[in-house]
């Protein structure tokens, strides 16, 4: 008979012990591990860091490509973000690791129900739930499915959400979901008892707070949506769709200075997430005016992501507001490049109407009138307004006759305010047409009767209009310009032309043989510039009459 050496064997089986309690460990640790990665990778998707989740459930899948899960939802996450044949290769990925991956079925029914194909979503629905049918989970997710697509099909997804509902009501996230379908068919009643029910089977769920917020929102009443997110952030102050909805609440609300900070926040938990970054920068220059800010920010995404197109919009906006046009005009053109490039990307009246802004400012005014004529294409209710910007940025480029011109076409819609009929009277007088503009600027005075301005148009239209000076006919005007400029004769600009006012009627005075009264107004000249030659040289003829 054989010796055992009962030492050896001893030995022999401790280390196998070891070697399989070790073995039992390390699986045991790898499952804790993908699960807790797991759940961070879900986290991230349902704080809208899609860029953290995307790289969790990749490196998941590298590390154990035979679970389909993570193939699962890196398709979630493509699909989150509009990427639809990623996500349909992400789907069939994990069906390929595993065919009884029932999940990726129901992902890939999800993007057939987005194209419209219900028939064909049906049959993969079946497919999933063949075998599932008390699987509550699988159920719920074809529910899921069917609500929380491009296409929602709310009564679909309610019968699948009931039935998930009735195999294990003490599910908070069923009630949940249930109340978004109720929501989607606007039976706000059933959602709010549905959100209501799901608090009781878990108060920790920070989602529900939010959905009732978003039925107290659909009804107006802001104050208590409000309420019901700042009581989800205190629950979870990490919870990012929190904060989105609360600056959203803000801005309904009009509550523009508690914005900032909360979509700061929401920015922040949302991590690598440009579409937060790309909204905090539409904030900060829309509703925020914070234009140098938005430029900042703004920029530090088209270094990263040049392909995020709109930013350049609030980058065309901003520019503009703080006067940099050839960075608003740049800005405008990278924009509309990029639509070019895809006809699915949108355009807004204020894309074209701020590179019309800066095309002007630069004298590039054929771009200017193409680009404020597609506004009107677009709205062709501001028509009078935006003839009256083109006829501004024409006079603006001296070109008066094209300025001239808007201004009669804006006239023939409506009739002109005074600061239009002002720009009409000066174009008309830098082209020659004393006539028109001395009766354009006599509009002007009929409505404001003190504009001293008004006045002295009219007396340089009636200096060109009386060429040989014989008439006195701007005489009046002067008079009327001297009453209500006198005020301001510190200005260098007032005095001159009072100057120039005192001079013309002191030698109206000279042909109409007032001297004294000429002497007067020369002595009114020499009080505001002792070296006026006109006026010195007069005085001295006159001292000697």
């Amino acid at each position: 008979m054989k010796t055992i050496n009962f030492a050896s064997f001893k030995i022999n089986q401790m280390n196998k012990n070891k070697f399989l309690i070790s073995s039992i460990l390390l699986f045991f640790n790898a499952l804790i591990m993908n699960s807790q990665s797991l759940q961070d990778g879900i986290k991230q998707l349902e704080n809208e860091n899609y860029s953290a989740a995307l790289n969790t459930f990749t490196q998941l899948n590298v590390s154990n490509p035979k679970n389909p899960i993570f193939a699962y939802y890196i398709g979630e996450v493509h699909y989150a973000l509009e990427n639809f044949d990623a996500a349909k290769t992400a789907y069939q990925i994990g069906l390929n690791a595993s065919s009884k991956c029932d999940e990726c079925r129901i992902g890939l029914g999800k993007l057939e129900l987005s194209n419209g194909r219900i028939a064909e979503a049906k049959k993969l629905f079946e497919s999933a739930l063949k075998g599932n049918s008390k699987n509550h989970q699988i159920i719920a997710l074809v529910g899921d499915a069917y609500l929380y697509n491009k296409k929602p099909l709310p009564d679909e997804a309610l019968e699948y959400l009931t039935r998930a509902r009735d195999l294990d009501p003490k599910v908070a996230r069923y009630w949940i979901h249930l109340g978004d379908a109720q929501l989607a068919k606007s039976d706000l009643g059933s959602a709010m008892t549905s959100y209501e029910t799901a608090v009781e089977k878990d108060k920790s769920d920070p989602e529900t707070y939010v959905k009732m917020a978003r039925i107290w929102s659909a009804s107006k009443k802001y104050d208590l949506g409000i309420e019901k997110l700042e009581a989800a952030i205190v629950l979870n102050p990490e919870y990012a769709i929190a904060y989105k909805e609360l600056y959203e609440q803000y801005i309904k609300n009009k509550n523009y200075n508690k914005v900032l900070p909360i979509l700061e926040k929401y920015v922040a938990l949302s991590g690598d997430d440009v579409g937060a970054k790309v909204r905090l920068v539409k904030f900060l220059c829309f509703q925020a005016k914070d234009y140098e800010r938005a430029i900042l920010e703004g920029n530090k995404i088209i270094a990263t992501n040049p392909e995020q197109y709109s930013v350049y919009r609030w980058l065309a906006w901003s520019y503009s507001e703080t006067d940099k046009a050839e960075e608003s005009f740049k800005a405008s053109e990278k924009l509309f490049a990029a639509v070019e490039e895809d006809t699915s990307r949108k355009t807004f009246p204020s894309d074209y109407e701020y590179f019309a802004k800066a095309s002007a400012k630069l004298k590039k005014m054929q771009i200017a009138e193409k680009n404020y004529l597609k506004v009107l294409e677009l709205d062709s209710s501001r028509s009078n307004e935006i003839y009256g910007l083109l006829a501004k940025a024409y006079y603006d480029q001296k070109m008066y006759d094209k300025s001239a011109e808007w201004y009669a076409k804006k006239e023939s819609i409506q009739a002109l305010n005074n600061t239009d009929q002002y720009y009409l009277g000066l174009a008309l007088f830098n082209q020659g047409y004393y006539s028109k503009a001395d009766s354009s600027f006599a509009k002007v005075l009929t409505v404001t009767p003190n504009y001293a301005n008004g006045w002295l148009m009219r007396a340089k239209c009636n200096i060109e209009l009386d060429s040989n000076q014989i008439n006195s006919l701007a005489k009046p005007f002067y008079e009327k310009y001297i009453e209500f400029a006198v005020v301001d004769k510190e200005k260098a600009s007032v005095k001159k032309n009072l100057i120039n006012a005192y001079n013309y009627l002191g030698y109206s005075s000279v042909r109409e043989e007032n001297y004294a009264m000429a002497k007067t107004y020369f002595e009114l000249t020499t009080a505001l510039d002792p070296a006026d030659e006109r006026a010195t040289e007069a005085l001295k003829i006159l001292n000697k009459k």
